[in-house]
């Protein structure tokens, strides 16, 4: 069994902390401690629930090289994410504890140094919102070309995305869902990292009831008002479809204003009332209702998004489509569930494209998703990949 010393955690007040939190717990309780990075500590946290094993730190560049110093005995530090601030506490820290890093993606896909957007961005999306003008791409160089300076004047550090990128290779295991993602950061990143199979959310933490099921054959298109959803693309093929008078719901509710408003208006233009964006946030069980209207899922994300999303519309019966670049595509075919491909089953093929799963199906991918990702297997999983570490 793993030593009495305690886990350490870095992370912030995300909503998906509070189920990390539980089921460190149910493995090793008492024994984890984590360290939420914030701006103010006088303030409210907004998704964490506070308890004495919850301490709040200020994003102070000082403190943060300094926290470190307090993890005592301990020998495995979790980081929840690698933003900047993160990264600099990870950069502070001594070699001699192992370092457990769980994927958040934004660290990895929007990070200069290490991915390309063209690659995860439709051409159409990539040239009516990110090709600068000459003026702005001057700019952007000279700014790149002080950054460094400043960090390192202001705050002896990095820049944020070279403190980041310093904090990914100092990493010793990645934690995600499936190792066909790991698989690319392993091309990405040049280190000994090593896949730690994590989920933040066990399927019963995703669906209110277990018997909820689809009940229409309405569309979800995307999950957030970001580039890499590559809406304009999706609306290009939807609209040589037959939609007859299907809705396609549209949740940009979170994410970039004006990418969400020049969404909406291009949404309307092409797909005119079939088209129903999802704008301002709404209660779970509101969201869940609009879930249950669609039979159809269309992600057009060329990378790792919406993985909670998806396998809670396959858990409640969803026919989804997703994009051949994504790794989560391989991941579901390798578990061999019925997920699509938007170029191959959706594009090529006729309108049999929205004939709904049959119960068969809609069983046997419900099946594959609680044998991956139900609660009591997480929890086993986490215990085990401990166990295994602990041994070195």
């Amino acid at each position: 069994m793993i030593e009495e010393n305690k886990i350490i955690h870095i992370a912030s007040d995300e909503k998906f902390i509070d189920s990390a939190y539980w089921q460190f717990e149910q493995v090793f309780p008492g024994r984890n401690l984590f360290y939420l990075l914030v701006h103010d500590c006088s303030k409210a946290l907004k998704y964490v629930k506070i308890n004495e094993r919850i301490k709040l730190i200020k994003n102070n560049i000082k403190t943060l090289k300094d926290l470190p110093k307090v993890f005592d005995n301990a020998m495995i530090i979790c980081f929840h994410g690698l933003d900047y601030h993160k990264s600099v506490v990870l950069n502070s820290t001594p070699s001699k504890y192992k370092i457990l890093w769980m994927l958040w993606g934004t660290e990895f896909y929007n990070n200069p140094l290490i991915f390309n957007q063209k690659d995860i961005i439709g051409q159409q999306t990539y040239n009516t919102y990110l090709i600068k003008n000459p003026k702005d791409a001057l700019m952007a160089n000279f700014k790149d070309l002080f950054r460094q300076s400043i960090y390192r004047i202001k705050n002896n550090t990095n820049s944020p995305s070279k403190e980041v990128a310093n904090a990914m290779k100092k990493a010793d295991y990645c934690g995600i869902l499936y190792k066909e993602e790991y698989d690319l950061i392993k091309t990405k990143v040049d280190s000994n990292l090593k896949y730690f199979k994590f989920s933040y959310y066990p399927i019963e933490k995703m669906v209110l009831k277990d018997n909820h099921m689809v009940r229409l054959d309405n569309i979800l298109l995307g999950n957030s008002a970001s580039y890499t959803n590559n809406h304009l693309e999706a609306f290009q093929i939807l609209r040589k479809l037959s939609l007859g008078d299907r809705k396609i719901i549209t949740p940009l509710s979170y994410g970039d204003e004006n990418y969400k408003f020049s969404t909406i208006k291009a949404g309307k233009s092409v797909l005119k009332n079939n088209f129903k964006p999802l704008i301002d946030f709404m209660p779970v069980h509101k969201y869940n209702e609009y879930l249950l209207q669609c039979g159809i899922v269309i992600m057009n994300h060329y990378r790792q998004q919406a993985v909670g999303n998806v396998v809670t519309m396959l858990f409640m019966g969803a026919k989804v489509y997703l994009n051949e670049k994504n790794t989560l595509f391989k991941y579901l075919k390798s578990l061999n569930v019925y997920v699509y491909s938007i170029s191959e089953d959706l594009i090529a093929t006729n309108n049999k494209c929205f004939e709904l799963l049959t119960n068969a199906q809609q069983l046997h991918n419900r099946n594959i998703v609680y044998k991956e990702i139900g609660q009591e297997i997480l929890i086993s999983e986490l215990a085990s990949q401990f166990e295994e570490i602990n041994k070195f």
